[in-house]
């Protein structure tokens, strides 16, 4: 009998180091063997409910890059969660930009399919699963908010919007809350956006600002300059309360570059580290206010009309069809902030948009529907 309990303890003692380790795993999704890097804390207890974080790198990066680069083994062994880093196909993410390069894998498909298979192996709590990233790794977070049919309880993005594409296609499912870190002398994404990079910073905020329904005005607060000598500040914006108990923050690192602030990695990225903050941290301390089980997930459906304003741009008149009669709208600007507000009496109105200042706006339906739709005055 001794050899045989010696040997279920050796199988013993080998699952549970299986379990508390960092590992290299594959799994099939759309024909297509996807790979990833799994961490599991060392406390991790099995049968616990522990939430699951991914973590997803930039373009041209790799899992293990963004694992270097972000750290975020040593906050899921302090926090006892797991995280998850998959490779993109091609060390690319499916960001629905259409430039070359980027990948067309269903990447949302996966991710999915991903956290549906860690769910069923671990004790995951499938109201606590988030998604981070940078850059390309940012943009799919914002995809998965906007698209993915599952609870993400928040999501974060580090120098990485959203393509132009992705921003139309958005229409949640989920009251998400959105953690957006952006440098302002990012040459790589712009923070005022670009035709390579998508919109731009102001944008984002504005966006989902309006889906969940955020107040117009952020409370803004300066952070601590504590390394004065990293090139870079730290302003945070806290748009709140929204919808469903969400909740829309910027962390605005002026003078910051495409970098996952706080890093210590000589090539995560390319401008100034802000060592103000360390990202990781920052994010898991957002995160961590958050479950679906919390929030009043369910977005209000969309009306079954369909919105068009023209000319877009427009210096003028703006002509807007497909309203609900007896709706009343919000302008915000490029800040968020709002400049105009009132009332259409018809399914077909106008908007005079001559005496704004050129830029981009946001015009937020206030008739339940979570409608709103970007103009930009010439």
């Amino acid at each position: 009998m001794k050899p045989i309990l010696y040997f279920t303890l050796f199988l013993a003692l080998l699952s549970y180091r299986s379990l508390h380790a960092q590992t290299n795993e594959t799994m099939l999704h759309d024909g297509l063997t996807r790979d990833y890097i799994l961490y599991v804390p060392t406390t991790y207890q099995v049968g616990q409910s522990v939430p699951l974080v991914f973590v997803l790198h930039g373009f041209t990066q790799s899992a293990q890059t963004i694992m270097d680069v972000t750290e975020f083994n040593a906050v899921a062994e302090s926090n006892n969660f797991i995280v998850a880093y998959p490779n993109g196909v091609g060390n690319a993410w499916n960001t629905n930009s259409g430039f070359p390069g980027g990948s067309s894998a269903d990447d949302i498909g996966f991710i999915d399919a991903l956290a549906d298979s860690l769910s069923a192996e671990f004790g995951i709590d499938t109201t606590r699963i988030y998604s981070c990233g940078f850059s390309a790794g940012g943009f799919l977070s914002h995809r998965l908010a906007c698209e993915s049919p599952r609870c993400f309880a928040a999501i974060a993005s580090v120098s990485g919007t959203m393509s132009n594409n992705a921003s139309d296609d958005c229409a949640p499912q989920h009251s998400t809350p959105v953690m957006q870190i952006h440098g302002t002398s990012d040459i790589i994404v712009s923070y005022n956006g670009s035709i390579f990079s998508g919109i731009g910073v102001s944008d984002v905020i504005a966006q989902w600002s309006g889906l969940l329904n955020c107040p117009t005005t952020p409370v803004i607060t300066a952070l601590p300059d504590i390394d004065t000598g990293d090139g870079s500040t730290v302003e945070k914006q806290g748009y709140t309360p929204c919808d469903g108990s969400s909740e829309v923050v910027l962390l605005k690192v002026n003078g910051g570059g495409h970098q996952w602030p706080g890093s210590s990695a000589v090539l995560g990225g390319i401008g100034n580290t802000n060592q103000d903050i360390d990202a990781s941290q920052e994010i898991w301390s957002f995160f961590q206010n958050f479950s679906c089980g919390q929030l009043a997930t369910s977005m209000t459906a969309p009306s079954a009309l369909s919105l068009q304003a023209w000319p877009n741009p427009c210096a003028g008149l703006l002509q807007i069809e497909g309203l609900n009669i007896s709706t009343s709208y919000e302008l915000l600007d490029a800040t968020g902030r709002s400049v105009r507000s009132g009332s259409f009496t018809a399914r077909t109105a106008a908007i005079d948009m001559g005496a704004l200042d050129t830029g981009s706006y946001v015009i937020r339906l206030l008739d339940g529907s979570g409608r709103f739709f970007r103009v930009v005055k010439d």
